[in-house]
């Protein structure tokens, strides 16, 4: 008795005590609420450095030689701190503003696991359910969950029991403490951007965040988009530009045109199908400096830059960034004006029609069409492609007999067919402009090798460690598969006999953490491209090119010149203003009143088809309580709707037929099918049968045809 009196008594002193202790504790962060958000702001903000550079000792590096930028970057965390001065309940508010800037902290170390570019705010846009699953286990994916849940809870149980602050709030001094701190944080602003020890401009956005900090270069992603407006902006500023183009329909002289350029061009009536394909994280291995392998993984890319034009690329970006490279290949415009981290493709582009080689080619009677071989939404490419002007878009949910890698990126293999049928189906235009965006060598790439892989092209053990090793030799032989895609493509392009252009290029550089004293090409912002053709193109001398060159380069061989941006690239990439000038074309084009095109809405969006050829139905069947839909195109992403409502269990028979069991139909039901991007996201609808209205077969149940339905139905559900 007495010992169990002893342990009651223990246990409520020490309750006691821990209460006592939590109540100095409450009362001191209610006392000094502002030096609490100090401490913390540096703290948080060392920590999270930590987190971007993946090392302690680095972030400690940072504070020490960068004193100035590390203490800037805990004020702009300091000041988003104080804004817990306007809450009674001081813990909860100081966590609630905390948990932000560690969770963008953890993210972006996290995001920095399988790609360079840090973590900005676009990318809240950009992800898609379907990269959590591809980059994350299954266990990965249930600890997030379960974090998340975590928080919730954290939040909600503090906002119930966190203490609160005794007596009356000073509203008037915390808010004036709060617009001190933001004056504070302006302040600094505009005195390290004057002194330039920050920068508003980040060409290079993986050092920007190394040498201006994590909390500083995503608060820009935040606040900083679009481009600014030009002092002086005008039509007689833009006239000036616009004055020193020739009409497109006056011959180009060969005076004016760079020095490639003045050879003897094709003759001007000839217009090959023109097709430019974008190789995910391309880069010959060969070029990865101390790398050895058993054989060439890219004979094919080799013997084309042997033997074709070819060159360097500047790319915008570097591990990542697949859409900015896109975006200045396909409009001749560069991403140096625009925000830090911004992807016009998530801004801009879904509002504004705009000059692209698309529109170019089509004024030149050319048909438009885009392939991708990964979901038709990732980056918005479904709504920003008709404002390309492009006529038909082709994404994976319309695409059949997919194969894929080990991290479930679909194989380019793929294109060939996709790109012909482009071509083949066009039957309205005689020249066709293919637009083809690649998706296999994309990360994650495995530190270990992967069990029953057979790896076609295997590297010399000893020079790297073995994770990179694995990561470099898994990344090798994905890339050799993309180049035997390419040589499978000539081939039937040369068998086919059409005059044809084919641009290749790699749009970034693969997420391996390359550093430039590994890359052979001189830096990690630098890829290739070569020019194939069948059409007599002289091989031009090696150049390097920036990457919003690169369609006014391939048009200006060809002779065509028309096209605002396209016209300026080509005479005045030179120039020393050059970059003034097309920053102010590209305002006008995307923020402007167009004075540099003959009428405002010159461009205008244009009525894209998803699918390469539309998917149909001709009819439907009930076979007892069973739906069968007959049509054409179907494929695994096909939904059967009823009323409006997808049914996700709709199962693919053939590419002429999809079914749905258990189906009870009531006369004025509307039957169609839709390709699913995703359960929320519907990429296009086949035209629509009205049960009741239009002829639908009705049938008793049929042996075969049930079984047939069962045993889709079974492969289904084992599937998931």
């Amino acid at each position: 008795m007495t010992l169990c009196n002893f342990r009651k008594g223990g246990g409520a002193e020490r309750l006691f005590i821990m209460k006592k202790k939590l109540s100095t504790i409450c009362g001191f962060i209610e006392r000094h609420s502002i030096i609490v958000c100090v401490i913390l702001g540096i703290i948080e903000n060392f920590v999270i450095e930590a987190l971007s550079r993946r090392s302690i000792p680095e972030a400690f590096s940072h504070l020490v030689t960068s004193p100035t930028v590390f203490f800037y970057n805990s004020l702009i965390i300091i000041f988003t701190l104080s804004l817990c001065l306007l809450f009674r309940r001081r813990i909860f508010g100081i966590f609630l503003f905390s948990l932000p800037w560690l969770l963008c902290g953890l993210i972006n170390n996290a995001v920095l696991s399988y790609r360079v570019t840090p973590l900005g705010a676009i990318d809240f846009q950009v992800v898609k359910m379907s990269l959590i699953l591809v980059y994350l286990t299954k266990v990965q994916r249930i600890m997030l969950y379960v974090a998340a849940g975590l928080v919730v809870v954290l939040v909600v149980v503090l906002w119930i029991v966190g203490p609160k602050i005794s007596g009356k709030l000073n509203f008037g001094r915390n808010i004036a403490t709060i617009v001190g701190l933001l004056a504070a944080v302006l302040v600094a602003t505009n005195l390290g951007l004057s002194y330039h020890t920050l920068s508003n401009r980040f060409g290079d956005i993986v050092g920007a965040y190394k040498d201006y900090g994590f909390a500083y270069c995503f608060s820009s992603s935040v606040l900083d988009s679009g481009i600014d407006k030009p002092s002086g902006y005008s039509e007689a500023m833009v006239r000036a530009v616009t004055d020193t183009l020739r009409p497109a329909e006056e011959p180009v002289g060969e005076e004016e045109l760079p020095d490639e350029l003045s050879e003897e061009l094709p003759d001007e009536t000839l217009k090959p199908n023109i097709i430019m394909i974008q190789l995910e994280s391309f880069l010959d291995p060969n070029l990865i400096n101390g790398a050895k392998f058993d054989e060439n993984p890219v004979p094919v890319f080799t013997y084309l830059k042997e033997n074709y034009t070819s060159g360097e690329l500047h790319m915008p970006s570097y591990g990542g960034g697949t859409a900015n490279s896109e975006f200045e290949v396909l409009t001749g415009m560069s991403m140096e004006p625009f925000g830090s981290g911004e992807y016009p493709y998530k801004t801009i582009m879904l509002e504004v029609p705009c000059e692209s080689i698309a529109f170019n080619l089509k004024e030149l009677g050319y048909g438009a069409h885009a392939i991708h071989n990964h979901t038709g939404n990732f980056y918005d490419r479904d709504k920003v492609y008709p404002n390309m002007g492009f006529d038909s878009f082709s994404s994976i949910e319309y695409m059949d007999n997919i194969e894929r890698t080990s991290f479930n990126w679909c194989k380019d293999k793929i294109l060939t067919g996709e790109i012909l049928k482009a071509i083949d189906t066009d039957t309205e235009h005689e020249s066709k402009f293919v637009w083809a965006v690649s998706v296999q060598g994309h990360g994650k790439y495995p530190e270990e090798p992967i069990e029953d892989l057979e790896l076609a092209v295997h590297m010399k053990r000893g020079i790297f460690t073995d994770e990179r090793t694995s990561q470099i030799e898994y990344y090798s032989n994905m890339i050799s598969e993309m180049d035997t895609f390419v040589g499978d493509l000539i081939s039937q392009l040369e068998e086919r006999g059409e005059p044809t252009v084919l641009v290749l290029y790699g749009d970034h550089l693969p997420s391996l953490e390359f550093t430039t004293e590994e890359m052979g090409l001189g830096d990690v912002y630098t890829t290739e491209y070569v020019i194939w053709d069948n059409i007599g193109l002289e091989k031009q001398p090696r150049r390097r090119l920036e990457a919003n060159l690169l369609s006014s380069y391939v048009t200006g061989l060809l002779g065509f010149n028309n096209g605002t941006i396209n016209r300026f690239n080509q005479l005045h990439q030179t120039d020393a203003d050059y970059e003034q000038k097309l920053e102010l074309l590209q305002y006008d084009a995307l923020y402007g009143n167009h004075y540099g095109w003959p009428t405002p809405d010159y461009y205008q969006r244009s009525d894209m088809r998803m699918g390469t050829v539309p998917i149909t139905i001709d009819y439907v069947t009930l076979v007892g309580d069973n739906l069968y839909v007959s049509g054409s195109g179907f494929t695994e992403k096909s939904r059967i709707f009823i009323n409006g409502d997808q049914k996700t269990k709709t199962q693919r028979l053939s590419s002429t037929c999809v079914t749905l069991s258990k189906v009870n139909l009531d006369k004025g039901d509307v039957i169609s099918v839709g390709q699913a991007s995703s359960k929320r996201e519907i990429l296009s609808y086949t035209n629509e049968i009205i049960y009741g209205a239009q002829p639908v077969a009705v049938q008793e149940p049929a042996e075969d045809s049930m079984d047939e339905a069962e045993l889709a139905m079974d492969e289904e559900t084992e599937a998931e």
